[in-house]
């Protein structure tokens, strides 16, 4: 507990700021107490309240002194090599409570060596916060949680110049020419599949040459599988690292022309070639790694070791374990977390825990420990289906990362039942109480793929445990429509999702980039089955038929597709679709695609006051000077099964404009997005445009069945008899 001396000359601090307002004296006698608070009186949550007013003052008045923030100050600092002693002093107070468990600051403290523009967290920080992502890591640190799953879009870090080279089936392509779905070579061999292609902008670009005459180019921020002269294992390290320490003591991998094992070639010389537009490509390899110029092989890594790292050091009497789908991935997490622990150049971390030390290391089995000797190391790693599963535990975090490998994986329920079997018939078993008697925590961080993927049977299993935190970091804010992802440097804008939007299948792009997993065996409406055109076939159209399924509540939508009739087939040619509570703007909306599309006969669903929008629209219709035949009609059949009944037909006679004549955001895209995502194996999803198909096609076979009624007798005597 804090002391009444501690107290009382806070208390003064807080009257002289009252009186005269933040000033350095203030803030230096602040950053004191802060150490008292930590450092002499052992007081966390006193010293946590200190340390939070300290960093408030710090920033205040930073904005006062320069009209920036302190990181803007930091990076006019690093950009001119100076330094300032306000940097210091809050640095200071982040020192303090790294020390004490405040993820936050761990991560801003850790990488207080590097440039700006080579940090991992602060560029980011907005975002993580915006979502709760690193107070839901605190909230597990502090005993909040149990578990904790984060689901977000498959990362990158692999930026290279567009003209470089990467290794396909046909030889090699130029990077900026690669799109998602195209084949490359993984750098084991395997022919493997671009899920992701990530434009980097311009970037410092530098050419390497290496000791056996190869050569090729990649951006600064460039993520290497390499080792180093001296250096126990391999390890990935950003290239602006290996450029400003001794360039000719790393070593990077090659393979040639016949795919062989890869070896390691020295780096002779590198070269700066200047700013460059790039881009970075990610694949569905187990081992994500991609061959480009002269069979030199690349990487990317992940922000879960940053927390490792951090676990590591306040629990240095614990162990962890980190589980994933590839021996490749486990190593590279290996070897990420053990750089930071042990490079005193790039990272910070020895002056956040200076009595740790790592006290032995077997890269074999992808192990390390710090401090004293404990059953089991500090890092452990395992694969799925690897022989040492057995030969390791977790007693404080048990850390699964993407045990789905590739798409052929997802799409195959056999291999994600045994999947499942992996994660809780082995991984989980590894958990073991803690150093304090605590069960382990468990941290399960993955790219979606399928409803029945390990994370979304996680997440169901234990829906509604407050024990249990779920993150989802979908490409875009649904409200504004702004990139989650577009960092201070780097990331991913709108307009990059929007352009990955149309090069992917709806299904797919909702898995990766929506965190919306949808069951692909039980799409009613596939991508692959629907019939698309191009341009409308010529002459005028038989009749143009419009339908209305109206929006109830909640999410519910307003679904109005036009449908042009030629011979046996009916082309959408336009369509309302939209979620939006303002009734005035559907009734208007409604009334302007009949009387743009010149809609001869439209049918409203009655249900939920259908029969009012069709009233409210005909009305609009008929003030802009245009008559169209409107009716409603009350739906009694099932809505499931009425979707399920006519599926077949709508996949048979409904033709829809191909991909490339609207896109995602607009309202023939949401409808189509939403066509396509239908399942019958999913229990709750919005079904309100395959609902609208299924009525007008249940419109359009009833008057046909109606026009095919033929009299076999005189109609006008008194016995008739009819024929369907």
């Amino acid at each position: 507990m804090a002391s009444p001396e501690l107290i009382k000359a806070v208390n003064e601090y807080n009257s002289y700021i009252k009186r005269r307002g933040i000033d350095e004296d203030v803030i230096n006698a602040y950053v004191q107490a802060c150490q008292v608070a930590y450092l002499t009186e052992g007081d966390l949550e006193y010293g946590a309240k200190l340390s939070a007013n300290a960093k408030w003052m710090q920033e205040k008045f930073c904005k006062a002194k320069t009209g920036g923030a302190l990181w803007d100050l930091e990076k006019h600092a690093f950009k001119h090599k100076t330094w300032y002693d306000l940097l210091d002093k809050y640095y200071t107070v982040l020192l303090y409570e790294a020390q004490s468990g405040n993820f936050d600051s761990y991560m801003l403290y850790l990488e207080k060596k590097r440039e700006p523009k080579q940090r991992f967290y602060m560029p980011k920080r907005k975002q993580f916060h915006k979502f709760g992502l690193i107070e839901a890591y605190q909230g597990m640190l502090d005993d909040k949680y149990d578990i904790l799953c984060i689901s977000m879009i498959p990362g990158s870090g692999k930026a290279q110049p567009l003209y470089s080279k990467v290794l396909t089936p046909d030889g090699f392509k130029r990077m900026g020419s690669i799109k998602a779905g195209d084949k490359v070579i993984a750098a084991n061999g395997n022919v493997s599949t671009v899920l992701g292609v990530y434009p980097q902008w311009k970037k410092p670009v530098y050419e390497i040459e290496l000791s056996n005459g190869a050569k090729c180019r990649c951006s600064n921020e460039h993520l290497w599988y390499t080792w180093r002269e001296g250096q126990d294992g391999l390890c990935v390290v950003e290239f602006s690292c290996i450029i400003n320490d001794h360039p000719q003591e790393w070593y990077i991998p090659i393979t040639n022309k016949r795919l062989d094992p890869a070896v390691y070639s020295k780096i002779n010389g590198i070269r700066y070639i200047g700013e460059e537009e790039c881009q970075c490509i990610y694949i569905d390899d187990p081992c994500h790694l991609y061959i480009t110029d002269d069979y030199v092989i690349t990487h990317n890594t992940t922000l879960l070791k940053f927390f490792n790292s951090a676990v590591i050091g306040w629990f240095p009497r614990d162990y962890n374990l980190f589980y994933s789908h590839s021996s490749d991935i486990t190593r590279m997490y290996y070897d990420g977390v053990y750089q930071m622990v042990s490079d005193n150049i790039e990272y910070t971390w020895k002056e956040i825990f200076p009595e740790l030390q790592v006290t032995s290391t077997n890269a074999k089995m992808q192990q390390f420990n710090i401090g004293a000797y404990k059953p089991f190391p500090s890092l452990q790693t395992a694969a799925v289906g690897s022989e040492n599963a057995g030969k390791v535990r977790a007693s404080k975090f048990l850390l699964v990362d993407d045990m789905i490998g590739k798409l052929e994986e997802a799409l195959n329920k056999n291999i994600l039942e045994k999947l499942w079997g992996a994660y809780t018939v082995d991984a989980r078993q590894r958990k073991t109480m803690d150093s304090e008697n605590k069960p382990c925590k468990e941290i399960v961080q993955a790219t979606r793929w399928s409803t029945m993927d390990p994370i979304g049977r996680l997440i169901k299993m234990y829906a509604g445990n407050e024990r249990v935190k779920v993150i989802s970091m979908p490409d875009v804010d649904p409200v504004t429509g702004e990139s989650n992802f577009d960092y201070e440097f780097g990331g991913f804008t709108k307009e990059f999702f929007a352009d990955q939007a149309l090069l992917m299948d709806d299904v797919s792009y909702k898995c990766l980039y929506k965190q919306e997993p949808i069951e692909r065996e039980g799409l009613l409406f596939p991508e692959d089955k629907t019939r698309r055109y191009l341009a409308l076939p010529s002459g005028a159209p038989e009749i143009i038929f419009g339908q209305c399924d109206t929006k109830g509540k909640g999410t519910d939508y307003f679904v109005l597709p036009v449908l042009q009739k030629y011979g046996e087939d009916y082309y959408c040619v336009d369509c309302v679709c939209s979620n939006s509570a303002d009734y005035e703007m559907q009734y208007e909306n409604a009334a302007n695609v009949l009387v743009n599309n010149k809609v001869q006969d439209c049918e409203f669903e009655r249900n939920a006051g259908g029969d009012r929008v069709a009233m409210e629209v005909n009305k609009r219709v008929v003030e802009k000077g245009w008559v169209c035949n409107i009716t409603d009609v009350p739906t009694e059949t099932n809505k499931e099964a009425r979707i399920y009944q006519y599926s077949n037909w709508i996949l048979q006679h409904v033709i829809f404009k191909d991909k490339s004549l609207y896109t995602p955001k607009e309202p023939y895209g949401i409808m189509m997005s939403l066509l396509h995502s239908y399942s019958v194996s999913s229990a709750k999803q919005v079904d309100d445009v395959p609902d609208c198909f299924s009525n007008f096609a249940r419109r359009i076979t009833a008057s046909a069945r109606v026009a095919s009624v033929e009299a076999i007798s005189n109609p006008f005597r008194n016995n008739m008899s009819w024929r369907w």
